[in-house]
């Protein structure tokens, strides 16, 4: 099998395989992906082979670029969408060169991480691909929903149902968003994508007012009898009561209630059923794909001691990202450097990845025996170079 960068003349064969794994070429976000995306926006990698003398796509995966503010700093980050292969395919491991095809080409280009959202996590585990984003995933009856935000306060507050405009929204995400870990950089380019399939399947916005300036917004879907909130934001807890009240007000077109909120929301402390407060959610998975330009990028604290950690990176898939480090901290500053000395502590790039986006500190990686340490004082020095983040992400695809 040849594996390689799909171009415009093989694009009828992603297309093909699309259709059969995914939405179908009638399909509103079929028409839109392939109309005005892909190949043109985006990048997408396959595994061929010949059947006599006609092409085959046998594996397939899409890379979407999008801009991700990681501790501070902007940078471009892949979301691998669109992995699929072909049922005549399967179980002849066409997966595994893809992928590592697929590390080699965006190493090459300079990416740092790369991001997807698994259907199943086994096939990615392996691959050293760990969950750096959670939610707080709620489903309950819609009338549940209303007698939990029955008490809803503020009589200042008022929702109203508006067009999905990114002069409404852009404004309030970024404001809300600003502290987060991980998060979208949405472009007017982002927005234009978001909103236009957002239009195609039938998402609808409202805009919560405070003394008539926006406290917030609720994007969201009915379908299948169920109010699905699919993006919530909000810093004020009456405010976010205020639209989830509003969602209650559907029991006449909607029976169910669905959303996945950030992992730290507490909406539920007032639950009165504690069979409907929810649970911690898997949503997205990270991978770093060179760890030492990742902590060349990396800004230490004002109040970093002055001190020094070795530190035994392994990777199983990418040669080149196994590393042995030592890593000289002051404040201010960190300094990176190859060494002949003994680790002192010791991870893979899946506990790298998760310690560095700051969805686990080095010293819960190691409660839980996913970082070994000869010398567990120096997992206080990462914890302070690398601390926990709030990390939010939303992109379907």
């Amino acid at each position: 099998m040849i594996y390689r960068v799909v171009n415009e003349e093989r694009l009828p064969l992603v297309k093909e395989l699309w259709d059969y794994c995914f939405e179908k070429q009638d399909e509103p976000f079929f028409q839109y992906y392939f109309t005005e995306y892909c190949l043109k926006n985006n990048m997408v990698i396959g595994g061929f082979d010949l059947v006599g003398d006609k092409e085959r796509l046998r594996t397939m995966v899409h890379v979407n670029p999008y801009m991700l503010r990681i501790r501070g700093k902007e940078q471009l980050v892949p979301y691998l969408v669109g992995v699929a292969t072909a049922p005549e395919a399967r179980g002849q491991h066409a997966f595994a060169p893809l992928l590592s095809t697929t590390f080699d080409v965006l190493r090459s280009e300079g990416f740092t991480f790369a991001n997807l959202m698994p259907i199943y996590a086994g096939i990615y585990l392996p691959y050293e691909f760990a969950y750096c984003y959670y939610c707080h995933r709620y489903t309950m009856p819609l009338a549940e929903l209303g007698r939990e935000m029955a008490k809803a306060a503020g009589s200042e507050l008022v929702v109203e149902r508006e067009a999905l405009q990114k002069d409404i929204l852009a404004p309030l995400y970024a404001k809300y968003t600003a502290n987060y870990n991980g998060v979208p950089v949405r472009t007017d380019f982002q927005w234009q994508k978001l909103l236009t399939v957002h239009n195609l399947e039938g998402v609808q916005c409202a805009v919560v007012y405070r003394n008539s300036e926006a406290s917030g917004y609720m994007l969201y879907r009915i379908s299948d009898s169920c109010f699905t909130v699919l993006e919530l934001l909000t810093d004020a807890y009456d405010a976010r009561n205020r639209l989830l009240q509003y969602a209650a007000m559907h029991q006449s077109s909607a029976q169910k209630f669905a959303w996945l909120a950030p992992d730290w929301d507490k909406t539920y402390l007032g639950f009165a059923n504690q069979e409907y407060t929810g649970a911690l959610q898997p949503f997205m998975m990270t991978r770093c794909l060179d760890a030492r330009k990742a902590l060349n990028q990396l800004d230490a604290p004002a109040d970093m001691p002055e001190d020094s950690v070795v530190l035994l990176l392994t990777d199983k898939t990418i040669d080149r990202n196994s590393h042995l480090l030592k890593l000289y901290t002051a404040p201010n500053k960190l300094e990176v450097k190859s060494t002949i000395d003994a680790e002192e502590v010791t991870m893979d790039m899946a506990a790298f990845t998760q310690m560095y986006m700051g969805a686990f500190t080095a010293t819960e990686l190691w409660e839980a025996g996913r970082v070994r340490a000869a010398t567990p004082e120096k997992l206080v020095l990462l914890d302070k170079l690398l601390p926990k983040c709030r990390n939010f992400i939303n992109e379907y695809f």
